[in-house]
């Protein structure tokens, strides 16, 4: 009798899935010195980077009128560009400098996370002279 609770113990706990288990998870970000940076520059100098990182990558941008850091993803910093043509582009920098560009029209399609639209700035009024 006894060898038979054992046996129906044992396997009714082999059913048991590790899955329901509490995971210990540890989340490590990596320093980014390099989105660091882009982000301490003034507006202006940073829309230049924003721009020079689009172009470097042989896509067309006239002039990045917006820009911004949305989120990290997979390691490296995700930031998003408006063109003055309207366009928004991802960027994203790796802690080593490499830099991938991206049309947030293609982020579903490539299984990336979407872009948040950014507006273009509101003008600023010329200054009496």
């Amino acid at each position: 009798m006894i060898r038979w609770l054992a046996a129906a113990l044992f396997f009714s706990l082999g059913g048991c899935e590790r899955g329901d288990l509490p995971q210990n998870v540890t989340k490590i970000t990596v320093a980014n010195p390099h989105s660091d940076q882009l982000k301490a520059l003034p507006e202006d100098l940073r829309q230049l980077g924003l721009m020079r990182a689009i172009r470097d990558s042989g896509r067309r941008c006239k002039r990045v009128v917006n820009g911004a850091h949305q989120q990290e993803h997979s390691g490296m910093a995700m930031w998003v560009a408006m063109c003055e043509d309207g366009r928004h582009w991802a960027i994203f920098i790796a802690p080593n400098a490499d830099v991938q560009v991206r049309l947030c029209d293609d982020m579903d399609t490539l299984d990336l996370p979407q872009c948040r639209p950014l507006s273009a700035p509101a003008a600023t009024p010329a200054k009496a002279g």
